[in-house]
């Protein structure tokens, strides 16, 4: 089983090869003076070599591995150990220093660069480093300077997590920059990325950029998890140099998305998501309808089909892991390296988020649905929809079948004696204003009568909104085989579905 090589272990797992890659290695650290570079040899390159504290002779595995990596520590102390018995290699300059072991901080000194054929630098593990030029005294002229990143959470094992280098963390700028990557391997982060580079001193390869005092930013965005950002301001890190620092990123399952990507996004994407696109309007739009005042918003959600808030989230949460343009308006804006669009919040609702005094509208959501949402608009103010209790009264199947039965509903208490059984009694509305009355035989295939209440926002009968109100129905008919009169008292509630019985027989009395 292969394994990380530390400082732990290897003794046991590294063996200094009489040749390089390019010939025939016979172990898995190669020493190149006439180069001055260090080769890792890997097990993909080498499966197995005769190693003796291995004790397997020439079918002993070879324990390095491009995935779990050697530290830096391991490879300073297998070079202080060769050095030591090896008195050839002692005629060369050394190639590796150390700095601070407790932050994985060493360095390649003397001019000493690790082989950049396959790039060894990859395979570095729980550690950062400083390249130096050689001139003369060890340590002087930097040539490259790699950060090293460890997450110190979890991450899943197919989770792809990118990082980028940037001056701030203003949307416009991180659109702008140009260094958003990939890490190299998926799950766990631990792995060296380079801050600085110069050709001055001839390493030609080395580029010419300085991030040591940039914003470095991990990023998670794993389809079905929620998205997760870790900074190296959050890790206390001011400046880079050759050490490794810690990054809290971490997946965690988001329990709201459980559909499937293909669907929400892509070539085989369906309703309601093939209704759906993104766009950020060249003038922001007032929206009105909320509990509280209107607001403009400059981004906005097209959901043509209806989709419900969890749909519209599973839509962003797609938007968001798209490398290209996802605004289908006139601008350009890439999801990747965008905003989080929402969250869900402690109602568990979805809750859009505003970003640079741009906040972002949901369209084609039903009464039901508006309720599952906050909205954000661009001057940070939340807005929310009045809710709508939804009544379903039970008439029966006898007042349903009557030509003649009708129904009727008051409030029962009112100010000022808006009372029910009096010449005042005032009639209960429904949200969009109209009376709740009618006849029996309008209900549905199983004897409903249904109708929405702007719990929120009514008024009626000078009784507050946003409180419960005592309502009654009233259930009658006339003329032969008619139904007996009932009343049924109840109360509108805060709540998604109110459920009243009020079926009255046949009359025998008629």
């Amino acid at each position: 089983m292969a394994v990380l090589i530390d400082h732990t272990n290897y003794t046991q797992y590294l063996k200094q090869s009489t040749q390089g890659r390019a010939g025939s290695p016979d172990g898995n650290v190669y020493f190149d003076t006439a180069t001055g570079t260090i080769e890792l040899i890997s097990v993909e390159e080498l499966a197995t070599f005769d190693h003796t504290s291995m004790g397997g002779g020439a079918s002993d595995p070879n324990q390095l591995t491009n995935a779990d990596g050697i530290t830096m520590r391991a490879l300073y102390l297998f070079e202080s150990q060769e050095r030591e018995a090896d008195e050839t290699l002692r005629t060369f300059k050394r190639g590796t220093g150390g700095k601070y072991k407790g932050a994985g901080a060493y360095s390649f000194i003397n001019g000493t660069k690790l082989d950049s054929t396959v790039d060894d630098r990859k395979k570095i593990r729980s550690s950062g480093f400083v390249e130096y030029a050689d001139v003369g005294d060890g340590e002087t002229a930097v040539d490259r300077i790699y950060h090293g990143v460890t997450s110190v959470s979890n991450v899943d094992a197919g989770s792809a997590p990118y990082y980028v280098f940037a001056a701030d963390d203003a949307e416009a700028t991180l659109q702008a920059a140009t260094t958003w990557a990939e890490f190299n391997r998926s799950g766990e982060v631990d792995e060296v990325v380079q801050v600085f580079g110069t050709t001055a001193n001839g390493d030609t390869g080395a580029g010419d950029f300085d991030y040591t005092d940039d914003l470095l930013i991990v990023r998670l965005r794993t389809w079905g998890n929620l998205p997760d950002e870790a900074t190296s301001d959050l890790s206390k890190i001011k400046k880079f140099d050759g050490f490794k620092g810690g990054y809290g990123v971490r997946d965690r399952v988001n329990p709201k998305n459980t559909f499937t990507l293909a669907d929400v996004y892509g070539g085989a994407q369906v309703s309601p998501w093939t209704g759906m696109s993104l766009e950020k309007l060249a003038t922001p739009q007032t929206e009105t309808g909320f509990n509280e005042a209107d607001g403009d918003f400059t981004w906005v959600l097209h959901n043509t089909e209806g989709g419900t808030a969890l749909e519209c989230a599973a839509y962003l949460d797609a938007l968001a892991m798209q490398d290209a343009d996802i605004d289908v308006g006139a601008g350009t804006y890439n999801g990747w390296k965008g905003r989080e669009w929402y969250v869900c919040n402690d109602d568990e609702k979805v809750q859009t988020v505003e970003l640079s005094g741009e906040g972002l509208f949901i369209e084609g959501l039903s009464s039901a649905e508006k309720l599952n949402v906050v909205l954000t608009d661009d001057a940070g103010d939340t807005k929310t929809y009045p809710f709508y209790s939804g009544v379903e009264i039970n008439v029966g199947a006898a007042a349903k079948g009557d030509a003649n039965a009708w129904y009727h509903v008051y409030y029962v208490d009112g100010a000022a004696g808006a009372d029910f059984d009096t010449a005042s009694a005032v009639v209960v509305n429904d949200s969009g204003g109209n009376p709740v009355k009618g006849v029996c035989s309008s209900a549905d295939g199983n004897n409903i009568i249904s109708f929405t209440y702007d719990y929120d926002g009514n008024t009626q009968a000078g009784l507050s909104a946003g409180v419960d109100k005592d309502v009654v129905v009233e259930v009658e008919s006339y003329g032969a085989n008619s139904i007996e009169p009932k009343i049924t008292y109840f109360t509108i509630t805060r709540s998604e579905t109110i459920s009243v019985l009020c079926d009255p027989p046949l009359d025998p009395n008629a």
